[in-house]
């Protein structure tokens, strides 16, 4: 039997910007280089404010948190990848999977700063 939510739902929205999704590698040598592999990926996000506890929290880690993104839920992403928003690259320090009080699946994405960027390409 189907059942229907009786209150409005609001839709989820992306558009605050559009990141492209790229994995961490390394080679298969005996000193392995870490490298940047493009998935291809292009994926619409919305910005969230990032809380005092939570930059007070990473600092205190020596760690320089950059934006704090909301998307589509996409479970594939881990620390392991490394997001593009604009001309800067900032590596994944956290993903949360989650569904929303609406019953959207949603993933919210702490970045961090990602300073060393090599690309495939560069190899």
């Amino acid at each position: 039997m189907l059942s229907y939510k009786q209150s409005i739902t609001s839709l989820p929205i992306y558009n605050d910007g559009r990141f492209r999704l790229f994995e961490i590698k390394q080679t298969k040598t005996d000193f392995p280089i870490e490298y940047l592999h493009d998935t291809g990926k292009d994926v619409w996000f919305e910005e969230l404010s990032i809380s005092d506890k939570l930059r007070f929290e990473a600092e205190e880690r020596k760690r320089k948190i950059t934006f704090k993104i909301r998307i589509p839920q996409i479970k594939e992403i881990t620390s392991l990848h490394v997001v593009k928003i604009g001309n800067e690259y900032h590596k994944v320090f956290n993903s949360y999977h989650f569904t929303n009080k609406d019953g959207y699946k949603q993933t919210d994405l702490t970045l961090e700063e990602y300073p060393r960027v090599k690309l495939e390409s560069e190899i």
